[in-house]
């Protein structure tokens, strides 16, 4: 990654957090305490995850979950990590390619006036030594049949099923 890559993920995540202390400090300056408390309360959650994140040492699929929103103009992510491995970096190319995979596929036939809520959680499977990364998209997707075809198609590992409001998927990642 040159230096200007680095400045805009940079220049992205400081406009992050700036956008979140501008909305605490508007409630503080309304007086609604409670608000406060909240919104303060899911930033450290938020904050707590990306630190999770990061000390996976998996630092391409770090970096992808990190500006994905600045990456994605109509998607929006969020996530939770539930492992306690240290080191992923022996995994970091095969989560970050299968993550860009996957995005290609919602991407091509996604509507690009559609806002999209996803959540990715990735979880530890010790009894078979995986890493499961589940991703759930909400949002109105044109062909969601065809789209769930061509995910089915990019190999072993892979379920995805349909929801009232987008579908799932689950992708195992042999450790």
């Amino acid at each position: 990654m040159e230096e200007k890559d680095v400045i805009k993920v940079l220049r992205h995540y400081r406009h992050d957090l700036l956008n979140h202390l501008q909305i605490i400090q508007g409630y503080l300056s309304m007086g609604k305490t409670d608000k406060v408390e909240s919104k303060v309360k899911e930033y450290l959650q938020l904050l707590d995850e990306e630190r999770k994140l990061v000390n996976l040492n998996a630092p391409l699929f770090a970096l992808s979950l990190i500006q994905f929103d600045s990456l994605h103009s109509n998607f929006r992510l969020t996530y939770h990590i539930h492992t306690n491995k240290k080191d992923l970096q022996y995994l970091d190319e095969v989560m970050e390619s299968s993550l860009n995979q996957l995005m290609s596929q919602i991407k091509n036939t996604s509507d690009e006036t559609e806002l999209y809520e996803m959540h990715l959680q990735m979880y530890e499977v010790s009894s078979s030594s995986m890493i499961e990364l589940k991703l759930t998209v909400n949002g109105n997707l044109p062909s969601i049949e065809k789209l769930m075809k061509n995910i089915e198609s990019m190999g072993q590992g892979i379920e995805v099923h349909q929801e009232p409001d987008g579908f799932v998927c689950t992708i195992e990642i042999p450790c």
